[in-house]
């Protein structure tokens, strides 16, 4: 009764359909691996000129460190440490650090009322510069 048992293994016709959505798979994995790795150069080169680049501009620059800068010490001078070029001054420590999260309303505060300590600093036990 061969009509009843079921064949073991694939026909022909599934081996070739499955080797044919193999190699269709196949293809277009390779055609969008090429694509990446092309992409992937090309970025890869954008950034190596674009380093390059602000290396060769850094170099050309009369003023390439901030302390050296005129306009800075000018600032330092006349507001940030009064009389003197002082960069790690208190004032300038205080209002040149970054803020984050809760510590930006009382800093906002603050410069809107430069000459008194802040209500927010003072309930979080921070000391006015």
């Amino acid at each position: 009764m061969s009509i009843f048992s079921e064949k073991s293994g694939i026909t022909r016709r599934q081996f070739f359909k499955g080797t044919g959505m193999l190699a269709v798979t196949a293809i277009i994995g390779g055609a969008f691996a090429k694509f990446g790795f092309d992409v992937f150069a090309a970025s890869h080169k954008y950034i190596e000129e674009r380093i390059a680049g602000l290396y060769t501009n850094d170099q050309k620059m009369v003023l390439r460190k901030s302390h050296e800068n005129p306009e800075v010490a000018k600032i330092y001078k006349e507001f940030l440490s009064p009389g003197e070029i002082k960069p790690v001054s208190e004032k300038a420590h205080h209002l040149l650090h970054t803020k984050y999260g809760k510590d930006i309303p009382a800093f906002i505060e603050e410069l809107k009322n430069p000459h008194h300590e802040a209500p927010a600093a003072k309930a979080s036990g921070h000391e006015a510069a």
